[in-house]
């Protein structure tokens, strides 16, 4: 999801908006369990639902402007996983 986050944030920056402005987008990242389900009859959607979903949305408001805000648990998870806890072949 981080390098997904990343990825999104740079693509948004090499666009630029209708007003000549680069367009600056904000992330939010926490990791958690989710509860998802598909919502509505007449227009169906797939949503998720949950205190991790409340979390990475506060998260993702409060961020500046082309910045993706990341909780303590997920940076424990990523930073461990550059760390080398984990080779990126999920043999770690």
């Amino acid at each position: 999801a981080v390098s997904f986050g990343k990825a999104v944030l740079h693509e948004a920056s090499n666009h630029l908006m209708p007003n000549g402005k680069q367009c600056q987008i904000r992330a939010g990242v926490h990791t958690g369990e989710v509860c998802s389900g598909v919502v509505g009859s007449r227009m169906p959607r797939y949503c998720l639902f949950g205190d991790t979903v409340n979390t990475a949305s506060r998260m993702e408001s409060t961020s500046l402007p082309g910045r993706m805000q990341v909780s303590e648990v997920t940076h424990a998870l990523v930073s461990g996983a550059a760390m080398g806890d984990d080779d990126g072949n999920g043999n770690g």
